[in-house]
């Protein structure tokens, strides 16, 4: 999932963030197949590298094993559709600040969800 863009492969270019804008659909990761939820995945995962530099969130908010848990992938999820909502190019101005908002509430879901999973920055653990 976590590809290092960095080495400047110029056969497979960075991947850029567009601007949204037009409303976002939600997913409902349950009624797409295997290999269409691993291309969502892949989209998913550009926003939310952005999102952990941009905002320096540590392993105990995002680990690099969020892709395992379903309750990480859904949280994440609800915060990129919120996130396009607020910064799509038809949304009102004040709508960044209330994703913000959102996003504090989100950090503290994330937190206690990977304090429940047992998860380490070297160790991913599987509940069983």
């Amino acid at each position: 999932m976590n590809r290092d863009d960095s080495r400047g492969d110029l056969f497979y270019p960075p991947r850029q963030m567009t601007q949204p804008t037009a409303l976002p659909v939600p997913i409902v990761w349950s009624a797409h197949a295997p290999e269409d939820q691993e291309l969502l995945l892949e989209e998913l995962d550009l926003w939310i590298g952005w999102l952990v530099e941009r905002f320096q969130l540590d392993r105990r908010v995002v680990p690099a094993c969020w892709h395992d848990h379903t309750e990480l992938i859904e949280e994440l999820s609800a915060l990129h559709l919120a996130w396009q909502g607020a910064y799509a190019t038809t949304a009102n101005a004040d709508a960044p600040l209330r994703w913000l908002e959102q996003f504090a509430a989100a950090r503290t879901r994330l937190s206690d969800c990977v304090a429940r999973s047992g998860c380490r920055p070297a160790e991913h653990r599987t509940r069983g």
